[in-house]
């Protein structure tokens, strides 16, 4: 018969699967917001339609949410690599324990 399996690896598993999935998810964020903010910041709207004070409102505003979104954006990036590198001792395998007499 095979033994139980070991909870604590089960756990350890689990949060590494689950640490890794926030990691990631933080990424593409980060990646999604930044991509977000650099194409706010360099493509100018358009302004077909409207007046001369709407559209410096509206150009205002998208370079404002564009700035916000790059900061934003690259805030997630280094945590989520901070993240990594701060817990990636904690993440590896356990050493191996001595056989038991």
């Amino acid at each position: 018969m095979s033994s139980p399996p070991d909870s604590a690896g089960t756990s350890r598993s689990l949060g590494r699967a689950a640490f890794f999935g926030l990691a990631a998810g933080m990424l593409l964020g980060g990646a999604g917001l930044l991509v977000l903010g650099v194409r706010g910041l360099l493509s100018p709207p358009s302004c077909a339609g409207l007046s001369k004070n709407e559209c410096d409102m509206l150009t205002e505003a998208v370079l404002h949410i564009g700035r916000v979104q790059t900061i934003c954006g690259g805030a997630l990036i280094a945590l989520a690599l901070s993240l990594y590198v701060l817990l990636r001792p904690y993440l590896g395998p356990r050493p191996a324990e001595p056989p038991k007499p």
